[in-house]
């Protein structure tokens, strides 16, 4: 018995050592001309635009593929049928520069990293796409621990067989199973003729946190996303100008569950009969959204924001404000429940809504027309939302920023222990103290220290001319002297 014992742990420790032997950190550089391109290191990184298919390929679970800034594609050939197709396990992160030697050090947003579907390269606007990749990426049968991370997506045309799923998901495709974990990406411009011209998911699911979904045209459903029986979470994302004849940025249909908390919806269009500007839900979907931002979207017919036609959907802690449809800016365009019951509460709603805490009051916005949706210090969503009803784990708004800030110069209107969280995707953050240019040694206080920087400069200009009259005299002496004490 005992050497049995020895056996087996001789066994399961050689296949512990195997399993971490074979982890690696994969690197790509698409500039790269130089070195043994077979990935083990950035001078010998994958090289072209066809590194991280490479490097893909190579990866097993516990990998970590690291891509410097450049443009990829799922294949260097001109097959459509070719695609990125991500792995339980591998972590595929954009943004560096081929230099870094810890994760921390890159940036995607000053070295972006794209894939392109767009396999010749002769894309221009909506034309020459016939000849681009259907998929850009895969994520079917991907756990969690698939990561994709620091991307832009665009280029992906699936205009395909139906049967084959060639018509969704330009940008991702997830089928059949699979919940994959997408974060600081950029989907642009992807196009689809069936659903989903970012994304399309079937009976799996998916995590997307901080993204960017812009400009992708979905066909018939879901200029976005089109989701169809599974399980998605939206957080921190931005939703801007995506089209579709039905569900201009998202559709939930097919019993899902779709959860979007602090995002931002602005400029998305439903064209075709069955509206939902920003979001359909149908057939006994289920839609929770919390502490998100729905401004200027509109459709053609039903429901400029958001429709529900089947299931039970909450909306707690948001703003829906002027979107658009048949009749202008109406309460209708804000919400229709067309066969589902959708419930509203604590949300700012254009021509109102019925719901406890419900509001129909300009939000105040920063800068609409420059879609800067944050709240001026004045807003009447400042500290107006239901605490309870934020998701476990909420601790940031759209930006990272802190929720729940106490805005001392705003009544509280909200539900809940101050301090209460603001209604929308942006928190009202504690403005900084105002300047104070006596305390000239920076301390924070204003004392002898500053009255003796003053007077070595007496006479003359800079450096204590706190009038900016050109002279340091006893005008500045009584700012001084007035300013005395800490700073406040």
């Amino acid at each position: 018995m005992p050497s049995t014992l020895v056996r087996a742990v001789v066994i399961t420790a050689s296949l512990v050592l195997s399993c971490t032997a074979s982890a690696a950190t994969r690197f790509v550089n698409a500039s790269l001309t130089t070195g043994l391109n077979n990935g083990t290191s950035w001078t010998d990184a994958h090289q072209g635009a066809g590194g991280l298919a490479a490097a893909l390929t190579a990866s097993v679970a516990g990998d970590q593929i690291w891509v410097s800034k450049g443009t990829y594609k799922p294949t260097t050939t001109t097959a459509r049928t070719i695609f990125l197709t991500m792995k339980t396990g591998v972590g595929i992160y954009g943004g560096f520069t081929g230099i870094e030697s810890k994760l921390a050090q890159r940036n995607w947003t000053t070295n972006p990293t794209i894939v392109t579907g767009d396999l010749l390269g002769n894309d221009s606007g909506a034309l020459n796409l016939t000849d681009n990749s259907y998929h850009c990426f895969v994520g079917s049968g991907a756990t969690a621990s698939a990561i994709l991370d620091g991307f832009t997506v665009k280029g992906g045309y699936a205009n395909g067989a139906t049967a084959s799923n060639y018509d969704k998901g330009a940008g991702i495709i997830i089928v059949g199973s699979g919940s994959p974990t997408i974060r600081n990406c950029n989907f642009t411009g992807n196009r689809c003729t069936f659903g989903g011209g970012a994304g399309y998911i079937f009976t799996a699911g998916g995590t997307f946190t901080d993204c960017r979904f812009e400009n992708n045209v979905g066909g018939s459903f879901g200029g976005a996303f089109d989701t169809n029986n599974v399980t998605s979470n939206f957080e921190r994302c931005v939703f801007i100008g995506n089209t579709a004849a039905r569900a201009g940025a998202i559709e939930s249909y097919g019993s899902s569950a779709t959860k979007i908390t602090n995002c931002v919806f602005s400029g998305n269009s439903a064209t075709g009969a069955n509206g939902g500007g920003a979001v359909w839900i149908g057939t006994s979907s289920a839609c929770t959204i919390r502490n998100s931002t729905f401004v200027a979207n509109s459709a053609t017919t039903l429901a400029g924001c958001i429709i529900n036609t089947s299931g039970t959907s909450s909306i707690v802690n948001c703003i829906l404000w002027q979107n658009s449809g048949p009749g202008g800016m109406t309460a209708a365009n804000q919400i229709t429940n067309s066969g589902g019951s959708t419930g509203v509460t604590y949300s700012v709603v254009t021509g109102g809504f019925t719901g406890t805490g419900n509001t129909n009051v300009d939000p105040l916005f920063v800068d609409a027309p420059t879609r800067n949706y944050a709240l001026q210090l004045t807003s009447p969503a400042i500290d107006a939302g239901a605490n309870a009803s934020v998701p476990v784990g909420t601790t940031t708004d759209i930006t990272g920023a802190p929720r729940f800030v106490n805005i001392t110069t705003v009544v509280d209107t909200g539900v809940g222990s101050p301090p209460m969280v603001d209604r929308g995707a942006y928190e009202a953050q504690t403005p900084p103290p105002p300047p104070c240019p006596a305390d000239l040694d920076g301390n924070a206080i204003v004392d002898a220290a500053d009255l003796a920087t003053l007077l070595s400069y007496w006479g003359g200009s800079g450096t204590g001319d706190l009038n900016a009259s050109g002279t340091i005299d006893a005008a500045d002496l009584t700012i001084i002297l007035n300013a005395w004490g800490p700073c406040s």
